[in-house]
C-alpha cells in the first residue's frame, strides 16, 4: 500500500481548490455579498437540484463547485442556465457508489437518485438562494458533506417545496466556525 497516495475520500479541505474556496466563502460570508443569481424559477429549481445531485460522485464531486465558484470569482454571478446545461440530471450515475455503506449514506444515495425526476421547488430570494449555494458549498467541503444531504431529505419529507430561508436557517450547524454570522 502506497501511503503517499490516499484512496479517493473526500477530506476536509484536502485539495488546493478546497482551500481557496474556503476562504473564499469565508470572505463573501463576512461581507454579505452573495453572487446574482439570474434565471427563471426553473432554472434555479433544475440547478440546486443538480447542485445537490452532484455530490453523489466521489471522483468528481468538485466539478461543479468549481464552476460555480469560477463563474462568481469572474463575473459575481451563477449561471444556472449555462450550468443547467453542462450538468444534465441524467449525467449523475444511478449506480450505489462505494461509499454508500451504511443506512443513513444509502438514504442519501437513493434520495438524489430520485431528484433526477422529481421535481422540487425551492422558494426564496435570489439572495437566500445564493446565500444557500455557498453554505451549501461549505457544507460540502467539511467531514459532514452527507449529512447536509441528509438534512435536506429530512426537510423536504414528501413535499414538493422547501423554503430556502429554512434551509440556511439550518445550514448554521454545518457552520462549524460560524462563517456567516
Amino acid at each position: 500500500m502506497v501511503l503517499y497516495n490516499p484512496p479517493k475520500y473526500r477530506y476536509a479541505l484536502f485539495e488546493k481548490w478546497d482551500q481557496e474556496a474556503f476562504k473564499y466563502i469565508k470572505e463573501t460570508a463576512k461581507i454579505k455579498n452573495y453572487p446574482q443569481i439570474p434565471g427563471d424559477r426553473e432554472d434555479k429549481n433544475r440547478f440546486l437540484t443538480i447542485l445537490i445531485r452532484t455530490q453523489k460522485s466521489l471522483h468528481d464531486w468538485r466539478d461543479l463547485l468549481v464552476d460555480i465558484l469560477v463563474q462568481v470569482k469572474t463575473s459575481g454571478v451563477i449561471d444556472t442556465k449555462l450550468l443547467n446545461k453542462k450538468y444534465q440530471p441524467e449525467s449523475v450515475s444511478k449506480e450505489v457508489p462505494p461509499w454508500v455503506t451504511y443506512e443513513d449514506d444509502k438514504i442519501v444515495s437513493e434520495f438524489i437518485d430520485a431528484l433526477e425526476t422529481r421535481k422540487i421547488d425551492f422558494l426564496g430570494t435570489d439572495d437566500e438562494i445564493s446565500e444557500f449555494v455557498m453554505r451549501f458549498i461549505l457544507g460540502q467541503l467539511g467531514n459532514d458533506w452527507e449529512s447536509v444531504i441528509m438534512m435536506i431529505w429530512e426537510m423536504l419529507g414528501d413535499e414538493n417545496s422547501i423554503q430556502v430561508k429554512d434551509l440556511n436557517r439550518e445550514m448554521i450547524n454545518f457552520d462549524y466556525l460560524r462563517l456567516f454570522e
